[in-house]
């Protein structure tokens, strides 16, 4: 559900030198602190705001250069990717590997085989995944896009037109793309703690939800709330029996959460330990097998 594109050099490019030669505007590279950093192993996805959903991966490793896309990439991103390839084929003076060919082409012969046609024929690709996973089985999907992982589910599902591959599509993307981007100067985005449960030995994931400040709240099997020296801890997918005009989603379970007051931190908290308290009466009266085999979210090309 993916496509790669292999270019074959020693040369090695800056992103400076990649983004001079691109036609394209407000072109960014997720997490990349320096623009004349060589191109190197670490997969800084190239994305234009409002516009991509996955973004496109790029790496440097063994003199190769990697670009690829992943299953529903906006016409955006296609279009980044193919503006990245041919711009690295001539920084690089190099001919072009893609993955339907045996043999490396240049960039008369790129132009003419991977084009807005093509495109229009790949986009589509791996949407039926998508329709019967979480149409059809209800399942949540989690993907790699341009800042995070991003969770698609029956919600989200609800409001596209699923009558086709072509209008499921269009709605994803355009949903994804205007709801990924929140503010990341505004909102605090506060580490993920591991463990390991003790009563099933299972590793798990938890964050913190704190009063103050502007946070993103991102997927966690478990979230943390505290009152002074008490803490109270609640299945992540109960957040939505607390949430407030104060949280907001960026997908089908994650928030980013305005600061809270006082007092709507300790209403929270109230519900938080009431939930707690309902959550453990439901897990004793649960067989030990159901416990441990609970629906989670499928996670797939990150």
């Amino acid at each position: 559900m993916s496509f790669y594109f292999t270019i074959q050099s020693e040369k090695e490019i800056t992103y400076r030198q990649l983004i001079n030669e691109l036609p394209l505007e407000n072109i960014e590279f997720g997490h990349l602190e320096d623009i004349d950093d060589y191109i190197g192993e670490n997969n800084y996805k190239a994305f234009i705001k409002n516009k991509s959903t996955r973004g496109v991966n790029l790496s440097y490793r063994e003199q190769n250069y990697s670009v690829s896309l992943n299953v529903i990439a906006s016409e955006a991103d296609f279009e980044i990717a193919l503006h990245i390839v041919e711009a690295l084929s001539k920084l690089t003076e190099a001919e072009i590997l893609p993955e339907d060919r045996e043999t490396p082409i240049d960039i008369v012969t790129f132009r003419k085989n991977y084009d807005k046609n093509w495109i229009e024929e790949e986009k589509y690709l791996g949407v039926s995944i998508f329709l019967d996973k979480i149409g059809n089985e209800g399942d949540t999907l989690e993907i790699g896009c341009c800042y995070m992982s991003y969770l698609v589910g029956p919600d989200i599902h609800k409001k596209l037109d699923a009558g086709s591959e072509k209008s499921y599509y269009e709605g994803l993307v355009g949903y994804i793309s205007s709801t990924q981007f929140w503010d990341r100067e505004k909102y605090h985005i506060p580490s993920v703690i591991r463990f390991t449960d003790k009563d099933t030995d299972e590793d798990k994931e938890l964050i913190l939800l704190y009063q103050n400040g502007n946070q993103f709240l991102s997927k966690a099997d478990e979230v943390v709330l505290s009152d002074g020296e008490s803490r109270i801890k609640i299945p992540y997918d109960k957040i939505k029996l607390l949430a407030t005009e104060k949280f907001h989603l960026v997908d089908e379970k994650q928030y980013v959460v305005d600061e809270l007051t006082d007092e709507e931190y300790k209403n929270i908290y109230l519900k938080a330990v009431e939930i707690s308290s309902v959550n453990k009466s439901e897990n004793t009266t649960k067989p030990e097998s159901e416990i441990r085999t609970q629906k989670k979210w499928w996670k797939f090309w990150k």
